[in-house]
């Protein structure tokens, strides 16, 4: 699997995000390393950022998957 070996592999995973699914426009939230993944079709992967993200972006994207 790619996405798990991708620092061993020389990879880097760049993040980007949308708030709602009917945005155009993406937010770039930076590097990332993986940490886990569940399922196959589809996959949920949790990513680690790391930076993490600011006040008002981790607020916003919060709100948006509460």
């Amino acid at each position: 699997m790619r996405h798990r070996h991708h620092e061993r592999d020389g990879r880097a995973i760049l993040l980007f995000a949308r708030l709602r699914a009917d945005d155009r426009a993406f937010w770039f939230l930076g590097p990332a390393t993986y940490r886990s993944h569940v399922g196959e079709k589809p996959m949920a992967i949790t990513w680690e950022l790391d930076v993490p993200l600011s006040g008002d972006l981790y607020a916003a994207f919060a709100a948006a998957v509460a």
